[in-house]
């Protein structure tokens, strides 16, 4: 795919590929997968009572639909279930990150427009250093409730801290299938894919439009009152 694709140019991309990819599993089946890949992310294997936090199911629904998914999508280990290689092959990985200093509806749009885009969405939160050397003040919110606020978006499925040296180290433990940048972030599409590929990992970048793109972080410190037209 080319860098800088429209959102409705992806979604024909994805029919496309479908043929390629391994055979998916049904819609239930992804969200429990989605929800396995979350904890995997995160260092831990899914337990039943885990994915009945995520998963809106029964625990006894949940226990038969990950043994039927054992073996070609899921298997077994002590701390609980992990993805196959197929498992990880049949769910579409969404990436995003920002500082995410005040939550208003333009971060709200984009968001929900990336988890559009594939069955998992995993946002990287800026470090509080990171906000520092980019935007040359401290930001408002500490780094660690910024991310519990973006977690606590129903169309984010894992929100984690970004590194403080290299968002490549963030993007290698995600590996997503696609990147999602918001209408003015500074990184370049071409520039993202390239040293995606020269670390082994082939991504898609997606740029997304905002329907309010005057609403900034910035100009809400700075304006206050902007936020009354909403």
């Amino acid at each position: 795919m080319h860098a800088g694709a429209s959102s409705n140019a992806y979604n024909l991309m994805q029919k496309e590929q479908c043929d390629i990819m391994p055979q998916a599993p049904s819609k239930d089946g992804k969200q429990i997968l989605a929800a396995v890949y979350c904890d995997n992310l995160m260092g831990r294997g899914s337990t039943i009572q885990s994915l009945s936090n995520s998963v809106i199911a029964s625990k006894e629904y949940l226990n038969k639909a990950c043994k039927e998914l054992q073996g070609q999508y899921l298997e077994k280990a002590k701390d609980g279930y992990h993805l196959t290689a197929k498992g990880r092959k049949s769910i579409m990985v969404v990436f995003a990150g920002g500082a995410f200093d005040i939550i208003h509806p333009g971060h709200v749009h984009t968001l929900a427009e990336s988890k559009n885009l594939g069955d998992v969405l995993v946002v990287s939160i800026a470090r509080n250093s990171t906000v520092l050397k980019n935007k040359g003040r401290e930001p408002i919110n500490d780094e660690k409730l910024r991310r519990d606020l973006v977690q606590a978006l129903r169309c984010v499925d894992c929100a984690l801290l970004g590194s403080e040296t290299d968002i490549f180290e963030t993007v290698m433990k995600v590996r997503p299938n696609i990147i999602a940048l918001g209408y003015d972030q500074k990184h370049n599409e071409r520039a993202l894919i390239d040293e995606a590929r020269k670390r082994g990992l082939d991504v898609d970048v997606v740029r997304l439009s905002s329907p309010i793109p005057n609403i900034k972080s910035s100009k809400i410190v700075r304006q206050p009152g902007i936020m009354t037209d909403f």
